[in-house]
């Protein structure tokens, strides 16, 4: 025990301000208490411990019934002892080894059923070839490794920090499960009540008054206790329930004349042992009889009892969690119920987990604590070793109401219930786990199950369509500026190009429809065609091998149209795998690849500008006098602007504006590129927009007179002229017809950027 459970042992936890515990009484005192207070909290810890003690060993022997309510029922004390001996174990260590003090742990329903249908396997291969005793030595061996994997699994999962698992399950897997827990319980309790398994031939048998007579009472009870307990939400209604039960039950069987043996020969108790007291599992040792052949044959099915241990221990302790207001470590609940289960199994003692409904009685009671939990196992042990006469006791219609009240709440909660939390599709799904766990079994249900559930997943998840957005060149530009002439040109013929933002995992479910869309896009009429495809797959988690093919054949629509396909954004390893199965061969797809989309835009861009005949800049020279004539309208504007402009020469990568500087200069650039670029804090620059010749830059600072926003670096070498913001003023008073003319420009300028932004704004969002 680590130091934090040492420090808890007899003293509550407060977490965040909260005490383990139900009510605000009981948090108000815990939270002002010494760490000797649980000396004045004694009578409750006292009275919860010998009430949740007496439950926990009901619930136990209940169990137990369920064990072997269809094989060996005459073996019915042994059950009990395997129930008993597992329920002390798992109660003493979780309650040390818990990271929520007053934890109360028993061997569940859940897998007891499990177990009870493995060996209802196991006896029937075994009944006409093997002798009683070999085969029930080999179902308590079987019990005994099937606990200790559980407990093993359970340990790992802990020590490898996988609570979080329980999110990976689909809810409609769970639901499903546990509604046919449900119905297994439930099949069990008539069994145990009737004394033989119910089928769809002896139903007919169930209006016998015979039989009414004994499995009618055991409904009554599940009724009234549910009832009672959804109405009242008091946790003495189970204690209170079962005594009146006990009384009425012995008041008429006095009034009767019924003895002891009348009972038990009538199927209304059940019989004692030939030496009158409960079987431990490890007497007579049942590992020298047992036939391992048939054990391991049973593997398969035992895991079926892992997942199903795990995924009730993690929703068991989140409820807990949830009712006692107090933060658990669903890792280090793993790790107890874990090390719990493999001293258990040692023992051959039945699996089990943290106890919902007797931890939270434990708090309601005031005995938040983990000695709570020790003295819970210590009634239990006085049952196992003192307490056979609860057999010649507690009748048979009591156990068969307590396993009817538990299955019949898993079938009303996961089975009606939830019906409205679950979508039509989800339902059905739900409804074939338990179809087929009524029908086939258990393992078989939840396997099916899993797949049914991936399926809808799958189909589910292929209607979401892969393309985030569609954007052609018309709207979405590189941020390369080019020159008026071009930057108009690119604007009527952007529809060439064509940028599909991708997102998710493109896989074999969803990748048709981006097939089909881009069949679609290459098969429009010439005029109109789209020569280069962009691919932008920024927020694409991965490619099965479906996808990888439809991109082969995507790759073939485009080359049959003599367009380019090209992939950006990818992740590293996603992009490795496409390169070596696209990229290789003499034959390979025209694919090209680059890091950012604004790579492939300006790519696009310079191959459109590049095809363009009539191209005004390749008969024009880029000199400064012959941009001023184009922006400004006048042929001999630069020669009145000159003597207000200063002449700079950069060499490539020097800076020309760094952020957060002041300065009211702005900058007309004549040759080279300007790259704009914005500093942030993890020391990578983000890439705003490059500038080429016939452009300006600094125009933010110039007209807001405020600190740079952004830096610009010369990508060549460049040459630029700088006018000052005094001298826009000067020109303002001797030009101010040239001045004019300049502050169009400039707004101009700003308003198409603007209206670029906008543009693509209202593309992304139509």
């Amino acid at each position: 025990m680590d130091d934090h459970a040492h420090a808890e042992a007899f003293g509550p936890t407060i977490s965040d301000g909260r005490v383990a515990g139900d009510s605000r009484d009981v948090e108000a005192r815990a939270a002002t208490r010494p760490s000797g207070a649980w000396l004045r909290d004694l009578p409750a810890i006292l009275s919860a411990g010998l009430i949740c003690g007496l439950l926990t060993a009901m619930f136990a022997i209940s169990a137990a019934a369920l064990l072997f309510s269809t094989v060996l029922s005459t073996h019915i004390t042994l059950a009990i002892g395997i129930c008993l001996f597992g329920t002390i174990v798992l109660s003493a260590v979780i309650a040390l080894f818990s990271s929520c003090p007053g934890m109360v742990s028993v061997t569940q329903e859940v897998t007891v059923v499990t177990l009870a249908v493995i060996a209802a396997s196991i006896h029937t291969r075994m009944f006409a070839t093997h002798g009683e005793a070999e085969t029930l030595a080999t179902i308590i061996v079987m019990i005994g490794l099937a606990t200790a994997m559980t407990g093993v699994a359970l340990f790992a999962m802990g020590a490898f920090r996988l609570g979080r698992l329980i999110r990976f399950i689909p809810y409609p897997v769970l639901a499903g499960f546990l509604a046919g827990m449900g119905w297994l319980i439930v099949s069990g309790a008539m069994a145990v009540v009737l004394g033989a398994p119910v089928t769809a031939q002896s139903l007919p048998a169930l209006l016998e008054a015979a039989n009414l007579i004994k499995w009618l009472p055991a409904v009554v009870f599940a009724l009234v206790v549910d009832l009672a307990a959804r109405r009242s939400g008091s946790p003495l209604v189970l204690p209170l329930a079962i005594a009146t039960f006990l009384l009425l039950f012995h008041a008429g069987a006095w009034m009767l004349d019924l003895s002891t043996a009348e009972l038990q020969r009538q199927g209304w108790l059940f019989e004692p042992a030939q030496d009158g007291s409960i079987t431990l599992p490890f007497q007579d040792n049942p590992l020298a009889q047992a036939d391992w052949a048939i054990i391991w044959s049973e593997i398969p099915k035992m895991t079926a009892l892992l997942a199903i241990s795990a995924a009730a221990l993690l929703f068991a302790s989140s409820g807990i969690e949830l009712s006692v207001r107090r933060d658990i470590d669903l890792d280090r609940e793993l790790r107890a119920a874990g090390f719990a289960n493999m001293l258990a199994g040692a023992g051959g003692g039945a699996a089990g987990f943290q106890g919902l409904g007797l931890t939270i009685l434990a708090h309601h009671m005031g005995a938040p604590y983990r000695i709570t939990g020790v003295l819970v196992a210590g009634v239990c042990a006085a049952v196992l070793f003192f307490g056979e006469t609860l057999l010649s006791f507690i009748p048979i219609p009591l156990f068969g109401g307590l396993l009817l009240w538990i299955g019949g709440g898993l079938l009303v909660d996961w089975l009606i219930s939830v019906s409205a939390r679950v979508s039509r599709r989800e339902y059905l799904v739900v409804l074939l786990i338990v179809l087929l766990i009524v029908t086939v079994g258990l393992l078989e249900g939840v396997v099916v199950g899993v797949f049914a559930a991936a399926a809808l997943f799958t189909l589910e998840y292929a209607r979401v369509d892969v393309v985030k957005y569609a954007i052609t060149g018309e709207t979405y530009h590189s941020r390369v500026e080019h020159d008026p002439d071009d930057q108009s040109y690119l604007r009527t013929s952007g529809a060439q190009t064509l940028v599909l933002r991708l997102q998710g995992f493109i896989f074999f479910g969803s990748v048709h429809k981006l097939h089909r869309r881009v069949g679609e896009c290459f098969a429009k009429p010439e005029d109109s065609a789209i020569r280069f495809l962009v691919l932008d797959c920024r927020d694409v988690t991965g490619f099965d091998s479906s996808a990888v093919q439809s991109l082969t054949k995507i790759c073939g629509i485009i080359r049959a149209k003599e367009g380019r396909l090209i992939v950006c954004g990818l992740k590293p390893p996603i992009s490795e795998r496409l390169n070596r199965l696209l990229l290789g061969g003499a034959d390979a797809p025209p694919l090209l690849y680059f890091e950012e989309v604004d790579q492939a835009l300006a790519w696009c861009e310079d191959r459109l500008l590049h095809d363009w005949q009539d191209r005004p800049s390749k008969h024009q020279t880029h000199s400064i006098a012959d941009q001023m004539a184009r922006a400004l309208g006048h042929r001999e504007a630069f020669q009145t602007l000159q003597p207000y402009l200063e002449k700079i020469e950069l060499a490539p990568q020097s800076a020309l504006i760094q952020q957060g500087e002041g300065g009211a200069d702005i900058y007309f650039i004549e040759s080279g590129s300007i790259k704009v670029h914005l500093n942030t804090a993890d020391e990578r620059p983000v890439h705003l927009r490059t500038l080429g010749p016939g452009t300006i830059v600094g125009e933010m600072s110039f007209f807001l007179q405020r600190a740079r926003t952004a830096s610009a670096t010369a990508e060549t070498a460049a040459t630029v002229w700088r006018l000052r913001q005094q001298h826009l003023s000067r020109m303002a008073q001797v030009e101010p017809q040239l001045a004019h003319a300049l502050n169009s420009y400039f707004l101009r300028t700003i308003a198409e950027r603007l209206d670029q932004s906008n543009r693509v704004v209202k593309s992304l969002t139509d």
